[in-house]
């Protein structure tokens, strides 16, 4: 298995790209929980500090795709260039008045510094395209991504808390700033990304088949909106379950990290082995999987009721977090991949940055709509919600089957060599 992995690190300029772009989203996933300790610590409030972390997550989804098509338009490179030094600034900005400013300066601020968050990773999933035209390696690239993105998103969190642990919280926030803002430049600077320049678009213009991409791409952006949707859900639906079987809600991250456990065994097994089929097909599979995985979790709320001790119950809910992890990385990998052969080539960094908008709106709505039915109906129901969110995310993609399908052939034949003919060298021009 690891060294199906390495052999995409020995595509040339894999690895100089791989490690800058890994510190960079690492860096990201540190942000919102960065600036809510860096705001509480300084004596603002709990709220304060949660609106600080949304007005980033605000300002990323709004400036993640702007940014993606500029870095279509004119390379990567440049644009890096410019967005990580500005973002690493507003955000030290933000840490050093933490302490003095007002609080809708500091609002402002990092919602700023989500407008100008370079998308890195969108960048380095678009760039395995231009590395290799071998189907099996994007295909584990593309699993290989996922399974970053899972592990990411459990050291971010974890390293921020060490670091305001040791020295405070603004001085981790300065860090996430200077790493952030080192790793864009340093993604930026590595040569072959220095070296992708700006794809003609093709010449078919407005047509019933770029309709139709627009439609397979909204089903598709949206499915993937309602999977992001089921980890912010869960995160939630978990803690309610946690305290109205009496136990220690902070024990709620802990509980989450074994399902994101679980997301990257199954992501780097499921990466380490070529699959015939299509990715359509493959994808559709994986939501019906984790669709069954995910509705075994009322189970806990249930066993609890019916008088299983609480701390057989708590088994229960890790055995049943790390099953229903396996299949998340997998069907990311999918979407990734899915998204990747319905986009042409000149928008592909757009496209993927679009992911992360949505990614971002779905989670924001998962959390908003579990803390409400957690708080109605009860845990049991909060906890059946990521089930209902990837069964919704599989009714829409297969009622979207046959322009997500269009698309992808649209997208190939864009992306082939335009079949007008041109004179030989020795022949005269018109």
């Amino acid at each position: 298995m690891i060294r199906s992995y390495a052999e995409l690190l020995r595509l040339p300029g894999a690895s100089a790209a791989a490690l800058p772009g890994a510190l960079a989203r690492l860096a990201g996933t540190m942000v919102p929980l960065a600036l809510l300790l860096a705001m509480v610590q300084s004596g603002h409030s709990l709220a304060a500090g949660g609106s600080a972390g949304a007005a980033y997550a605000l300002g990323s989804a709004v400036g993640s795709p702007v940014n993606g098509r500029l870095m279509d338009r004119r390379g990567p490179a440049p644009v890096l260039r410019i967005t990580g030094p500005v973002t690493g600034l507003l955000l030290a900005g933000f840490a050093l008045g933490t302490a003095w400013a007002p609080t809708g300066a500091l609002l402002a601020a990092a919602g700023a510094a989500g407008l100008t968050t370079a998308p890195v990773g969108a960048s380095a999933r678009a760039l395995w395209n231009s590395l290799t035209e071998d189907a099996d390696l994007r295909k584990r690239a593309y699993a290989f991504e996922a399974t970053l993105s899972e592990l990411l998103f459990i050291l971010g969190p974890s390293a921020v808390s060490a670091l305001g642990w040791l020295t405070g919280a603004r001085d981790a926030l300065l860090a996430t700033a200077v790493l952030l803002g080192a790793g864009a430049l340093g993604f930026g600077q590595a040569e072959v990304v220095r070296r992708q320049r700006p794809k003609p678009p093709s010449a078919q213009g407005a047509s019933p088949a770029s309709a139709r991409r627009g439609t397979a791409a909204l089903s598709v952006l949206t499915a993937i909106g309602l999977t992001a949707a089921l980890s912010t859900a869960l995160a939630v639906a978990v803690t309610a379950a946690l305290r109205a079987q009496g136990t220690a809600t902070e024990l709620a991250g802990s509980l989450v990290a074994l399902q994101s456990a679980g997301s990257v065994l199954g992501g780097l097994l499921y990466g380490a082995r070529s699959r015939a089929g299509s990715t359509f097909g493959r994808y559709a599979r994986l939501l019906v999987v984790l669709t069954a995985a995910l509705a075994t979790l009322p189970a806990f709320p249930l066993a609890h009721r019916a008088g299983l001790p609480p701390s057989w119950a708590l088994f229960l809910l890790g055995v049943l977090l790390v099953c229903s992890g396996l299949p998340m990385a997998p069907t990311g990998a999918e979407e990734f991949q899915l998204i990747g052969e319905m986009t042409p080539q000149h928008r592909m960094t757009e496209a993927f940055a679009g992911v992360g908008s949505f990614i971002s709106i779905g989670g924001a709505a998962g959390s908003a709509l579990t803390g409400v039915i957690a708080e109605g109906p009860g845990p049991a129901w909060a906890l059946s919600l990521p089930a209902a969110f990837t069964a919704a995310a599989l009714v829409l993609t297969l009622a979207a089957r046959g322009p997500i399908i269009s698309a992808v052939a649209g997208a190939r034949a864009a992306d082939q060599p335009s079949s007008v003919t041109t004179p030989n060298a020795g022949e005269p021009q018109a």
